[in-house]
């Protein structure tokens, strides 16, 4: 899939979008700046607004974790703007990092209860791969 980079901090984050298909596509190297991560997910947001239909949120090799503040964010701000928008799926490729995987399985459960799929793979191509199962339905 070709992606057109929407935003980037070197060390951080990137976040990429492809329009032809509607995935965003980020990789987070650190999280432990949790205003950067709201603005990630804001701009996440705003391109579900405008079409986008799957995430794919690569912790694969990620530092740092959403903290409770920031969950509860997610629950009551940033996935009803999701459920409003259309989306159909976040796809977490795991990290290998204990903590982080712990974090990220937490707002795949606060997630649960909205009208979008929330699901952990341990690879990019398994996370291409379930991707182009939602853009098919």
């Amino acid at each position: 899939m070709s992606y057109n980079t929407i935003y980037k901090k070197e060390g951080c984050v990137k976040l990429n979008y492809n329009p032809e298909t509607g995935v965003i596509y980020v990789v987070w190297k650190s999280m432990f700046d949790q205003d950067l991560t709201r603005h990630v997910c804001e701009q996440a947001l705003e391109l579900v607004q405008n079409g986008a239909k799957v995430i794919i949120i690569n912790l694969s090799k990620t530092k740092g974790a959403i903290l409770e503040e920031t969950q509860k964010w997610f629950q009551t701000y940033l996935f009803p703007g999701y459920v409003k928008a259309g989306l159909r799926a976040i796809i977490n490729i795991d990290s290998e990092v204990p903590v982080v995987r712990m974090a990220a399985h937490t707002w795949i459960q606060k997630g649960a209860g909205f009208s979008f799929d929330m699901i952990a793979v341990n690879s990019r191509d398994e996370a291409a791969k379930v991707a182009s199962e939602y853009l098919s339905k």
